[in-house]
């Protein structure tokens, strides 16, 4: 089976940085994949996807928003 996750293609909401908070790919993704769905990512158009800065600080920057950062999105 195949689970499609998406995520958004905005790096700015009106003057404000945003992005994908990282933790809210990274925790189903993780649950998707270990109950051994095929999992594709997508976004509205496609490329990179941006990343809220916020969700790499203290507190937010779980491990496995860590580990998704560096083998699924190789940033």
């Amino acid at each position: 089976m195949k689970v499609v996750l998406v995520s958004t293609s905005a790096s700015k909401l009106k003057d404000h940085d945003t992005g994908l908070w990282i933790e809210e790919m990274a925790a189903p993704y993780y649950l998707f994949k270990g109950a051994g769905y095929d999992i594709i990512i997508a976004s509205p158009l496609g490329g990179a996807i941006p990343i809220d800065k916020g969700s790499m600080g203290e507190g937010f920057f779980t491990d496995d928003a860590k580990k998704f950062m560096v083998s699924v999105l190789c940033v």
